[in-house]
C-alpha cells in the first residue's frame, strides 16, 4: 500500500483527503528526540529521495538527532532525481551513501546518463524552506537556496517568507507544509492517476498565491489546499508509492 508520513498535528482535512487517496498514514508522535516544538515533523527523521514513483525514503537513526540547531537538520535534506540540497558539512554520511544508492537505481532503471548535482548550501533546514515541484523546479523563500538552485539550471520561484504558521516560531515554510501524492484523474476518473501537491490549509491567503498556483499548474501538476484552516508547516508530507 501507498505510505505517507505526517505530523500528528496534520489538519484532519488533509489526513482524510491524503486517506481517501489511497494512502496509508503514519504519524510521527511527540517525542524527545529534538526541540519539542518541531518533534512532530516528518523530515526531521525521514528524507525522501525523490518524487512521486520514483520516490524512496531514507529513515534516520532519531538517537542521532538532538535539540539544538545543526543537531536536528541531519536529515533536512531537499532530494529530487537531479538535486541534492543540504548543509553538506552537517548531512549524515548514511543518508548521503543511501542517496547515491538510490540515485544509481533511478539512472539504471531509466538508462539516465546524468548524476544527481549536490549543492551545499547555508540553510541547514533545505527541506522545510525549499518545495520541490517536478525534479528541476522548486518554490523557496530562502534566497541562498534559489540562488544555488537557479545556479545549477534550476527553474526557482521564490516568494515573500512568512505567511506560514509555525507555533512557537516567528513563521514556517511553503516544504513544510506541502508534499506529492497522486490522486484521480480530473478530467478521466478511470484514466491514469495524476500528479498532486498538497498543501497544509488554505494556501489561497498566501500573498503569493496565484504565482504559486500558475507556477505548479505549469508543470501539468494539481495544487490541493483547504480552506478551513491556515496554512501551517508540519514538518513535509512524505511519500513512497511503493509498500
Amino acid at each position: 500500500m501507498k505510505q505517507a508520513y505526517l505530523s500528528e498535528w496534520a489538519g484532519k482535512p488533509l489526513v482524510e483527503y491524503i486517506k481517501n487517496a489511497g494512502y496509508n498514514i503514519n504519524f510521527i508522535r511527540q517525542n524527545d528526540y529534538v526541540d519539542p516544538r518541531i518533534s512532530t515533523h516528518a523530515d526531521l527523521f525521514i528524507c525522501q529521495f525523490g518524487l512521486w514513483d520514483e520516490a524512496g525514503l531514507f529513515f534516520g537513526d532519531a538517537e542521532k538527532l538532538g535539540p539544538d540547531y545543526p543537531q536536528d537538520i541531519i536529515y533536512n535534506a531537499l532530494c529530487t532525481r537531479d538535486y541534492f540540497v543540504h548543509r553538506i558539512t552537517d548531512s549524515d554520511p548514511d543518508m548521503v551513501e543511501a542517496m547515491m544508492h538510490w540515485r544509481k537505481s533511478i539512472a539504471f532503471h531509466n538508462e539516465d546518463k546524468e548524476q544527481v548535482r549536490v549543492i551545499g548550501v547555508t540553510q541547514g533546514y533545505a527541506r522545510c524552506t525549499c518545495l520541490p515541484v517536478d525534479n528541476r523546479s522548486f518554490i523557496t523563500s530562502d534566497r541562498g537556496i534559489a540562488n544555488a538552485l537557479e545556479s545549477q539550471d534550476a527553474s526557482v520561484l521564490t516568494i515573500k517568507p512568512g505567511s506560514i504558521l509555525l507555533p512557537g516560531f516567528e513563521y514556517g515554510f511553503i516544504g513544510g507544509c506541502a508534499g506529492h501524492i497522486y490522486i484521480d484523474s480530473l478530467l478521466d476518473p478511470a484514466g491514469p492517476p495524476q500528479r498532486a501537491i498538497v498543501f497544509n490549509g488554505n494556501l489561497s491567503l498566501h500573498p503569493d498565491f496565484e504565482r504559486i498556483v500558475d507556477f505548479i499548474r505549469s508543470r501539468n501538476i494539481h495544487p490541493v489546499w483547504f480552506d478551513s484552516y491556515p496554512l501551517e508547516d508540519i514538518g513535509s508530507i512524505l511519500s513512497m508509492e511503493a509498500p
